[in-house]
């Protein structure tokens, strides 16, 4: 079987990295079922999908200005029949 070491980060996310490969899979490259031999806690850096990159990514500074999209009203017979509600006057003494 292949032995694998299962690393736990901080974020939470686990990952299983393969630490020797058997003769089986060598030969055929087909992966047998995990055997996990070791288990290492990584609580001081997060894995490789949460980590923040500090050099910025280049598409961010050549963003396209958005477009306002225009929504189109519909008209119809029965909106001009619909009158808002009107507020209580306070009463003159």
């Amino acid at each position: 079987m292949c032995e694998y070491s299962q690393v736990e980060y901080a974020c939470g996310h686990l990952r299983f990295i393969v630490r020797c490969w058997c003769t089986k899979y060598q030969e055929t490259q087909k992966r047998c079922r995990p055997n996990i031999v070791a288990v290492e806690y990584r609580f001081h850096e997060n894995c490789s999908d949460c980590k923040v990159s500090s050099s910025p990514k280049t598409h961010t500074f050549f963003k396209k200005p958005r477009v306002e999209k225009y929504r189109v009203q519909r008209t119809t017979s029965s909106a001009s029949s619909i009158s808002s509600p009107k507020k209580d006057k306070p009463a003159e003494s």
